[in-house]
């Protein structure tokens, strides 16, 4: 799914409003990770040498996407070990991680590094589904 970058644009504002805000995981996830990552994974798709040669020919406003993406994901997860969130180790290293592979992917976007974007994207998609299949209420 492509956004236009009106949308992530609009989407993106409001991580930093997110943050400020303290809200709660869910409705971080809600308002900034689940667009974001949606962005980042679907630029880690267009990117990814794998997927062909036309991979090396993305627009730069794809790369900007992806870079606003991963920096709205290493803003939230700055948050997600601060004193208002769960403080068990098997949160604290997914929370970790996450803050790492989002950092990854913003330097892979800023270098327009396909290879180590989309590593950097599927990583964080592995990441997060481990994350969601423990703490995320199944409701």
């Amino acid at each position: 799914m492509r956004l236009s970058p009106f949308t992530l644009i609009v989407g993106l504002s409001f991580a930093g409003a997110a943050v400020a805000a303290g809200m709660s995981i869910k409705d971080e996830m809600k308002a900034v990770v689940e667009p974001a990552s949606n962005t980042l994974f679907s630029v880690g798709g267009d990117v990814d040498p794998a997927n062909g040669p036309d991979a090396a020919k993305v627009a730069d406003a794809r790369w900007q996407e992806g870079l606003k993406a991963a920096q709205a994901l290493t803003t939230v997860a700055a948050e997600l070990n601060g004193p208002q969130k769960k403080s068990e180790p098997g949160w604290t290293q997914a929370a970790d991680d996450f803050a790492k592979l989002s950092a990854a992917a913003e330097k892979a976007a800023q270098a327009k590094d396909g290879v180590g974007f989309s590593t950097a994207a599927n990583a964080l998609a592995d990441t997060c589904t481990a994350c969601h299949t423990k703490y995320k209420p199944k409701t």
